[in-house]
């Protein structure tokens, strides 16, 4: 992990010649972060319970969060109390960085937003007896006696003197134990931090070390397995998945429902799904998740549908060729209308076409499926019959006759053993039509999906992806609603092996590159999204479109990067999609502007870090390339909500600023 090098909120208006300056360590309340925890350290210090209740945009909470709770004075006399924090108001957008490391709230320091969030609906249970107000404090001592509750007080000082008048005495030594056995046991902030440190600063070793200790934890360690869960180190993952196994609760499933998207080593797996099966005695939640990880038997696609498919006549998805069955099926229906083998053939065709003046964008799409179907109805041999309601099913779908569609579809699995192989195409086409419908089946009812457990339609949906995924056949659209039933289901990481396998067997999909991207950032994070995507622009059969989406995708994870203030892991990816967006442009004109446009954001992205690290000349040379590249590009905003041109501008008022007038004329075309 690397630490950042100065906030990003400095970083987008540093002087190219300043160097980073060390803030005076500012004296903060040591609030605890959940209310388990406070009372867990007022029971082993005996100290009172100060609780502090804010909100944003009024002048006595904002002067209390702002001036009192940093008055060193103030902050001395809170060390005689166990003190938590509770405001309903978000001031980060999350909690935790991609590297799973804590972002702490910039007005109550030591506590996260979610933190001063989640803990006030308890604190209003217990002790706020039925009315909310802030700013409001409240003393309560070890036996659950209320010691005062100031609120709606003409000053100040009246609350800030209750909490002197009644303040305890703090232990002689506050400091933190060293042993591992000792913090693991302890509640308190200073030891969950230090354990937290000691993870940062220690090597794969040292981490292996304290994870282990961490199974045997009794005080929760959920940030510190958190961050064990983010690591790149397989090794230490599976540690910390074992560790989070044996000691997750409740208030820990999405830790351990995240574990599980990531996991590959089957002891751990089975270890986190006995986990959620234990808690899902009380917690529904857990025991779905659980239910749904559990051994499958996927419900077997009937015969002839699974069995050998004969290959199609023509190559699907190529017009010319598509065309040419066409005209060899016209031909022969004016020789031989009676050949019910070659006017299926032919029905067939009609129907890949309009798939094709679909993707096209073509018209008279309709008129082509509906000559496939009438072709379809006009068969009578029994030895057809499968194929010919496949295609009835495929067509009426595909015109909006549900009801049609669901007949045939009925009838067409009904064929058995005896059937002739059926065409690879069509059989494609029936098999997306029953994973639809099994979908739209677990789905249906009403009920909160999220709460729903999915079982025959479930094992359905697992078998017809399966089936297609081993064919190479099915499309994205249906391919993709069968993934979502997955996802729905909490199947997070076999949702995302087959998004990547999607992405590989239709490398032009933005929809299936869109889902395959959303799902590595949510399971496996940037970094890990970077390398998958650069196996599979390694391994693609088309370079150029593979290394556009993998220029992409360094692209998001650059920005990705930034967000967390992961300065040198956002340059890095800033290189790499400048580096593969070139070489997709150089490689294929057909995608160069769209690879330019998105270079030019790289580019200005790269500028920005670049010109904040005082490499001025470097960041001048990306802003006139990327002006040269794509000059319209330089007024669309990037993913952070830039714009080429205002960094440009930012950068050359910087340069002249600080005496290089030489380089801020260089953009004097391209600023603001």
């Amino acid at each position: 992990m690397h630490a950042p090098t100065v906030p990003l909120s400095l970083l987008l208006s540093l002087p190219l010649a300043a160097a980073p300056q060390t803030p005076t360590p500012t004296p903060t309340v040591e609030w605890q972060r959940t209310l388990d925890d406070a009372l867990a350290v007022q029971q082993a210090t005996g100290l009172p319970l100060l609780i502090a209740v804010n909100m944003d945009g009024e002048t006595f909470n904002d002067q209390f969060a702002g001036k009192v709770y940093r008055d060193p004075k103030f902050v001395e006399t809170t060390r005689g109390y166990v003190c938590v924090v509770a405001s309903p108001d978000r001031h980060n957008p999350a909690d935790h960085d991609a590297a799973g490391n804590r972002i702490e709230c910039p007005r109550f320091p030591g506590c996260t937003c979610g933190e001063h969030i989640a803990i006030e609906p308890e604190l209003f249970r217990r002790w706020f007896q039925g009315t909310r107000n802030a700013p409001r404090h409240v003393g309560v001592d070890p036996a659950g006696k209320v010691l005062f509750d100031r609120f709606l007080d003409a000053s100040m000082q009246t609350a800030i003197d209750a909490i002197g008048k009644h303040r305890g005495r703090p232990p002689a030594d506050s400091a933190p134990p060293t042993a591992l056995e000792a913090l693991f046991a302890r509640r308190d902030a200073a030891s969950r931090r230090a354990l937290e440190r000691r993870y940062r600063n220690g090597d794969a070793a040292a981490r292996k070390v304290l994870l282990a200790a961490a199974a045997n934890a009794t005080n929760e360690p959920t940030d510190l397995l958190r961050m064990a869960l983010h690591d790149t180190d397989d090794a230490v993952f599976a540690r910390a998945a074992l560790a989070l196994a044996k000691v997750g609760t409740k208030d820990q499933r999405a830790v351990l429902e995240d574990a599980l998207a990531r996991v590959g080593d089957p002891t751990a797996s089975a270890a986190l799904v006995a986990r959620l099966a234990e808690l899902g005695r009380d917690d529904p939640a857990a025991a779905r998740i659980a239910a749904h990880h559990a051994p499958r038997q996927p419900l077997p696609v009937p015969l002839p549908w699974s069995g050998p498919w004969r290959a199609p006549a023509f190559t699907p998805g190529d017009r010319a060729s598509i065309e040419a069955e066409l005209d060899r099926g016209e031909a022969r229906m004016r020789t031989a209308p009676d050949d019910e083998a070659a006017r299926l053939q032919l029905a067939i065709a009609q129907a890949a076409f309009a798939g094709v003046l679909i993707a096209e964008g073509g018209r008279n799409i309709g008129l082509w499926f509906t000559d496939s179907y009438g072709n379809a109805e006009r068969l009578r041999s029994p030895a057809l019959q499968h194929e010919a309601q496949a295609l009835i099913a495929y067509t009426a779908y595909m015109l909006g006759s549900d009801a049609a569609a669901a007949r045939a579809r009925q009838q067409a699995q009904s064929a058995g053993t005896g059937a002739r192989e059926p065409d690879a195409w069509l059989a494609a086409r029936l098999l997306e039509l029953e994973l639809l419908a099994a979908v739209q089946a677990a789905q249906a009812g009403g009920a909160d999906l999220a709460q729903r457990v999915f079982g025959a339609e479930l094992d359905r949906t697992i078998a017809l992806l399966d089936l297609l995924d081993q064919r190479g056949a099915g499309e994205v659209d249906p391919m993709l609603a069968g993934i979502g039933l997955l996802e729905q289901a909490g199947l997070r990481r076999d949702a995302r092996q087959r998004l990547g396998r999607l992405a590989a067997a239709h490398p032009t999909s933005q929809a299936a590159h869109d889902r395959w991207r959303a799902r590595l950032l949510a399971d496996v994070g940037a970094d890990a999204m970077r390398r998958e995507y650069a196996q599979f622009a390694d391994a693609a059969g088309r370079p150029a479109i593979a290394q556009w989406f993998a220029g992409y995708a360094a692209l998001v994870a650059a920005e990705q990067g930034m967000r967390d203030q992961r300065h040198d892991t956002a340059l890095a990816a800033y290189d790499e999609a400048v580096d593969r967006l070139g070489r997709s442009a150089a490689a294929d004109e057909a995608v160069a502007d769209s690879a330019h446009h998105f270079m030019v954001l790289a580019l200005a992205g790269r500028a920005h870090l670049r010109a904040a690290a005082g490499a001025a000349a470097a960041a001048v040379d990306d802003l006139l390339l990327a002006a040269k590249l794509r000059p319209e590009s330089l007024d669309e905003t990037d993913g952070l909500l830039r714009k080429p041109r205002a960094i440009a501008g930012r950068i050359a008022r910087d340069l002249a600023a600080n005496g290089q007038a030489d380089l801020a004329a260089k953009l004097q075309a391209i600023a603001p």
